[in-house]
């Protein structure tokens, strides 16, 4: 345990990550129910008030150590939606895969914490910390079918949910999915062709990067 010296030397910026940083090793190493306020203290050699200082509870700490990026990352990219009409369904939906998928892989970390914390009752469905940036999403994805006069055969709300959760399924488990020699571009081609016939629109041809 940090003695009061180390922690009055400490910013308020650097005792909330150190305290980010135990929480997010909690998380993955025993789970969201397992996990306590007190742990995280432990973990992170701060008191127990000093994490309340900075989080009200451990459903928001969740919040900010697992889906955190996840929620900045969509609420970005839905913000951006039906900006740019010249952009085809195909390389629209591309974008957003390739951007998913990499923030994934890279930090697979999001990906464990988030499957650490499912099944808890105040994360889960309108509960759950991705339920809003979720539905940005879907008024973003509106937002560029009326705009483009785009054309969609399912219902995107499913769409939406689905789209993600394949992205989030590959990038957790594409090391045991894929060969080691996979082209990532590939698999994000191949995720942008089947999200997009699932929601009833053909490409006519393959995903560009952007």
């Amino acid at each position: 345990m940090a003695t009061s010296t180390d922690r009055r030397r400490r910013s308020s910026a650097e005792v909330r990550n150190l305290i980010i940083d135990a929480a997010s090793a909690e998380f993955i190493d025993i789970g969201f129910e397992r996990t306590s306020i007190k742990s995280i203290a432990r973990r992170a050699s701060v008191t127990e008030s000093m994490v309340y200082r900075h989080f009200t509870s451990k459903a928001e700490l969740f919040q900010a150590t697992a889906a955190e990026p996840l929620v900045e990352f969509m609420n970005g990219f839905a913000a951006t939606l039906g900006t740019d009409t010249r952009l085809s369904p195909t390389d629209v939906t591309f974008r957003f895969i390739s951007g998913l998928y990499d923030l994934c892989t890279t930090n697979r970390q999001i990906l464990v914490s988030l499957v650490a914390g499912a099944g808890e009752d105040k994360l889960t469905g309108e509960g759950s910390p991705l339920t809003p940036c979720l539905h940005a999403l879907m008024d973003g994805v509106h937002r560029y079918m009326t705009a483009s006069g785009a054309t969609a055969t399912s219902d995107l709300r499913h769409a939406v949910r689905l789209a993600v959760a394949l992205v989030l399924g590959t990038a957790l488990g594409g090391d045991a999915l894929f060969p080691t020699a996979a082209d990532s571009r590939d698999i994000k081609s191949s995720l942008t062709q089947f999200v997009l016939f699932g929601v009833g629109y053909t490409p006519t041809g393959t995903a560009n990067e952007p």
